[in-house]
């Protein structure tokens, strides 16, 4: 996939130098010497003309690319979906995970270098074009990093899950997520409610692993309420276990959708890749632990997570 990268750059960038010298270099020449006459204006003329012809050459050659590689990964995720609606649940979670973990392998390092070239480009050109053009290299170097921010969930998703267990009190990371979302949480106009143990609520668990989990659920809550709504945040210990529940006001789910909610890039929402629950589910049994839902349409959605408090053998 390099390889390929490599020679398509090279073969695009050399059509459109063509193009450049044959169509569109001689009438932006003749329209620089028109604004830029005399010969007091001769070096301002050749920066402009080298500054432009650059700029063109560069920014082509990136748009061309990333729209290729844009198509090749919407491609591959339809591929994904395919292969999805005939597979068995586990079959389909691991089958789904190699093959995205390698659509995501081979796509990340063109991006990059797609990343660094726009970078690039942008501090060479950023003292000559306008604000409008330089818009236009903000919008391909997000476009990139968002294709990046995919990439990197998808191999996420498909890695083994390594666990680096530590005493940890539950509510300090149930805390610490809400406040990662609290400028969400006041957009979308949710009273958000804190109902958490006094006693303690310590366990052997992964910090990292378990705030990721969580903000996946608190996140989806907070989401199914763009026009406000309750969430409310409980946690507590039952013996030798600890557990935690997410519970929303938002429109809940159907019976088919509630039965597909674990299921690999499975969505509802018109962005995401349908990752955030299967992962919360992969990390959550990891510990030794379970994680249920219970939601009924038009009455809101409950997610609950139990995990032992002790290291568990396996």
């Amino acid at each position: 996939m390099i390889v390929f990268f490599t020679v398509l750059t090279l073969v695009l960038t050399s059509v459109v130098i063509v193009a450049w010298e044959q169509l569109l270099r001689p009438p932006y020449y003749a329209w620089v010497a028109r604004n830029y006459p005399g010969s007091e204006n001769a070096e301002n003329r050749y920066k402009i003309e080298q500054r432009g012809e650059h700029f063109f050459i560069s920014m082509t050659v990136d748009v061309i690319v990333v729209s290729i590689l844009l198509v090749l990964v919407d491609r591959q995720q339809r591929r994904l979906v395919e292969v999805h609606q005939r597979l068995l649940h586990q079959e389909k979670a691991a089958t789904l995970g190699r093959v995205a973990a390698q659509v995501a392998h081979e796509v990340r390092n063109p991006l990059s270098g797609l990343l660094l070239y726009s970078i690039h480009l942008k501090s060479k050109v950023g003292g000559v074009l306008a604000d409008p053009e330089l818009q236009v290299i903000d919008k391909i170097i997000d476009t990139i990093n968002h294709l990046t921010s995919t990439t990197e969930q998808i191999l996420d998703f498909a890695r083994p899950v390594k666990l680096a267990l530590r005493c940890i009190d539950l509510n300090v990371v149930v805390a610490d997520v809400i406040q990662l979302l609290e400028s969400q949480i006041s957009a979308n106009g949710v009273d958000a409610r804190l109902d958490l143990c006094e006693s303690n609520a310590a366990g052997m668990i992964d910090e990292a692993a378990i705030r990721a989990a969580a903000l996946n659920l608190m996140l989806n809550a907070v989401e199914a309420m763009p026009d406000g709504g309750r969430l409310v945040i409980s946690t507590g210990n039952d013996g030798g276990k600890l557990w935690l529940e997410v519970s929303d006001t938002g429109p809940g789910l159907t019976p088919e959708q509630r039965k597909r909610m674990f299921e690999p890039f499975n969505t509802t929402k018109s962005r995401g890749l349908g990752l955030g629950m299967p992962y919360a589910q992969k990390i959550i049994e990891e510990h030794g632990g379970s994680i249920s839902v219970d939601s009924r349409l038009g009455e809101g959605t409950q997610v609950r997570i139990e995990l032992p408090r002790e290291r568990v053998k396996k």
